[in-house]
Order: C-alpha cells, then sequence, then structure tokens
C-alpha cells in the first residue's frame, strides 16, 4: 500500500494518507492486542484454559472424545469394508452374468446347428430312402 500511495494523484493524497494513518493505527492496536493474548493464554482462551491440563474435568472431557473418535474410526473401517465388499460382490455378479450370456449364446448356437443338421439327416434319409426304392426292383 505504500508503494501504491505514491502513485495517487496530488488532489486526491490528504484524503488517502488519512486513511492510511488509520488503517497502520488499528492494525498496530490489533497486533499489539494480539501479542498480548499470546503471552496471557488466559484471555485468549477465556476462563476453560488453566496450566494444569490434567485436571478430572478436562481428562474426563479429553477421554470421552477420544473414545468417541476411536468409535467414528471404527465405524468408519467398517463401512469402508463393507463398501469394498459390495463392489468385489458387484464385479463378480456382473461377472457371473457375462459368463451366463455367453453360456446362453453357445446353447443358442447349438441348438441352431442341431436343427441344420436334423433338416441334413432328414433330407439324407428321403434321398436313401429313394435311392433304395429305386434299387429294390433290381435285386435278385
Amino acid at each position: 500500500m505504500r508503494l501504491e500511495k505514491s502513485n495517487i494523484p496530488a488532489n486526491l493524497k490528504s484524503k488517502f494518507n488519512a486513511r492510511f494513518r488509520n488503517f497502520e493505527t488499528d492494525l498496530d492496536t490489533t497486533k499489539r492486542k494480539l501479542e498480548g493474548y499470546t503471552n496471557d493464554r488466559s484471555k485468549l482462551f477465556g476462563a476453560r484454559y488453566t496450566d494444569n491440563p490434567d485436571s478430572d474435568a478436562q481428562l474426563e472431557q479429553r477421554q470421552q472424545l477420544l473414545s468417541g473418535t476411536d468409535r467414528l474410526n471404527r465405524s468408519s473401517n467398517r463401512i469402508r469394508e463393507s463398501q469394498r465388499i459390495a463392489l468385489e460382490t458387484e464385479q463378480i455378479g456382473a461377472s457371473t452374468l457375462g459368463d451366463l450370456h455367453q453360456q446362453r449364446e453357445q446353447i443358442t448356437n447349438t441348438r441352431t446347428r442341431l436343427l441344420e443338421s436334423e433338416s441334413y439327416t432328414d433330407r439324407s434319409i428321403k434321398t436313401l430312402r429313394g435311392m433304395a426304392r429305386r434299387y429294390a426292383p433290381f435285386s435278385i
């Protein structure tokens, strides 16, 4: 901001200088407050801060939070495992459906070939009967 302040036209400089001084004052005040809070933790955290983190209320609360976090982690792990199993099951089902589709195609093709061969066999039988009738009168 200091660099930009030098590029401002002269007629607006006084207005911006006043604003700039106000911003600097506010910034300095806020910095001093922050330094005061970092030096005195009770001001920063309020009445709940004590120098003895092993007091019963805080220790009990911390243990409750840790046990709650552990339960959440275990539940999350169970959910992840369930999702993994569901995806695996879905993949197995898709693979099985693919295999069944292939087998259906094979059965359909086999049936078609069987019907074709049956028609060829019927024609062959008719041809053989016709040949046998023609040959029968010549037999002695």
